[in-house]
């Protein structure tokens, strides 16, 4: 699968949830390298596999970068902060 074809997502969690996490990650770690390391003990073979091919033939990107590479779909606002 292409990086253009595999979509970004949004997860709710709970914001305590989210300021744990943001304490474990490294600031080298993008979101989908921090979650899958943090699973890797429990991913069976197949999935490693997959991986493994996807790291070898895709390069990761980080939000910024994708967002960055999807002209004429504005980045969206948080609540509460001015334009």
């Amino acid at each position: 699968m292409s990086t253009s074809e595999d979509r970004l997502t949004s997860i709710p969690v709970h914001a305590t949830t989210v300021k744990l996490l943001q304490q474990l990650k490294t600031g080298a770690q993008n979101w989908d390298e921090f979650l899958l390391s943090a699973f890797e003990d429990l991913l069976p073979p197949e999935t490693i596999a997959e991986l493994e091919r996807r790291e070898r033939v895709e390069t990761s990107r980080s939000f910024a970068e994708v967002s960055r590479s999807r002209p004429g779909r504005p980045g969206r606002q948080r609540a509460g902060r001015a334009p």
